[in-house]
C-alpha cells in the first residue's frame, strides 16, 4: 500500500504532485499559483513532522468553525514548483515514518501519514482568488494482537492505531445518518481531516484487500468498512473563495 502510494512513477502522490504543472498552464488565463507542503505522522495519538526535526509542539487548530478549517501548528511547510520538489520530501518523509516489524509484516507502518498541499490562486486579470488543501493519508491498518504477536510497544502502537481507524468510523457512521454532532475531536486523525470528511470537499478512499485465503477475515472488514464509507453523501464541493 505504501509502495502504491509514493513509488516515484505510478504511486498516488507522485501523480498528484504532477498536477502541480497543470496549474503553471493556467497562466496563461490570469492565473499565478503557491503550492506549499508539509507531511505528517499521526503516531499514538501524537503528530510528528516527518521533513523537519522540530522539537516544538505540534498541534491541530480550528481556523473556521463553519468551514471546518484546521491549522496544524509548528511544522515546515515547504514551497513545491514540480514533482521533484514532491518526490524529494517523499524520500525524506519515509526515512522519518515509525515503521517496526510485526508477525504479520516485517515492516508494518505504526503509524498514519498525511500528506498535505495547501493550493492557493490568484488571477490578475479579475481579481479572483482561491484556496484549498489536498490531503493524501496512508492509514495504518487495523491489527488483531493474535495474529501480529505485539506486545509492549508495538502492543501500544496497535491499540492507538485500532482505536483511531474506529474513531475514523464512528465519524462515517455519523454523517452517514445526518446527526447533528459528528465526533471529529475524538481523534487526530479525525480531527486533522474535518473539513474533509465533512467539509465543502470531495473525498476518495482506496481499501487494499489480500487475495491469501488466511487474509479473507481482514480483507471483509476492510470491504465492510469502505460499503460504509461509500454510502456517506456529502453534497457538492462548490469553489473556495
Amino acid at each position: 500500500k505504501q509502495w502504491y502510494q509514493r513509488r516515484v512513477r505510478g504511486g498516488h502522490t507522485p501523480r498528484y504532485g504532477a498536477s502541480i504543472q497543470t496549474g503553471t498552464e493556467l497562466a496563461e488565463q490570469g492565473w499565478q499559483y503557491v503550492f506549499t507542503a508539509s507531511f505528517l505522522e499521526i503516531y499514538n495519538e501524537q503528530i510528528n513532522d516527518l521533513i523537519s526535526s522540530t522539537t516544538e509542539k505540534i498541534e491541530i487548530k480550528l481556523i473556521n468553525e463553519k468551514t471546518r478549517d484546521v491549522e496544524v501548528t509548528n511544522v515546515k511547510q515547504v514551497v513545491v514548483q514540480n514533482t521533484y520538489d514532491v518526490h524529494q520530501l517523499l524520500l525524506k518523509a519515509n526515512k522519518n515514518r515509525t515503521v517496526a516489524a510485526t508477525k504479520c509484516n516485517e515492516r508494518s507502518s505504526r503509524s498514519h501519514s498525511v500528506f498535505r498541499l495547501k493550493i492557493e490562486g490568484k488571477n490578475a486579470k479579475n481579481g479572483d482568488a482561491c484556496m484549498g488543501y489536498l490531503n493524501l493519508v496512508d492509514l495504518a491498518g487495523s491489527e488483531r494482537v493474535t495474529h501480529s504477536g505485539a506486545t509492549g510497544v508495538r502492543l501500544k502502537e496497535t491499540q492507538a492505531i485500532n482505536q483511531s481507524l474506529s474513531e475514523l468510523g464512528n465519524v462515517i457512521m455519523a454523517l452517514n445518518e445526518k446527526k447533528a454532532h459528528v465526533p471529529y475531536r475524538n481523534s487526530k486523525l479525525t480531527y486533522l481531516l474535518c473539513n474533509s470528511l465533512g467539509g465543502n470537499s470531495k473525498t476518495l478512499m482506496f481499501v487494499n484487500v489480500s487475495p491469501l485465503d488466511k487474509h479473507t477475515a481482514e480483507s471483509v472488514t476492510s470491504l465492510r468498512f469502505a460499503s460504509k464509507v461509500n454510502r456517506v453523501d456529502m453534497g457538492t464541493a462548490k469553489k473556495n473563495k
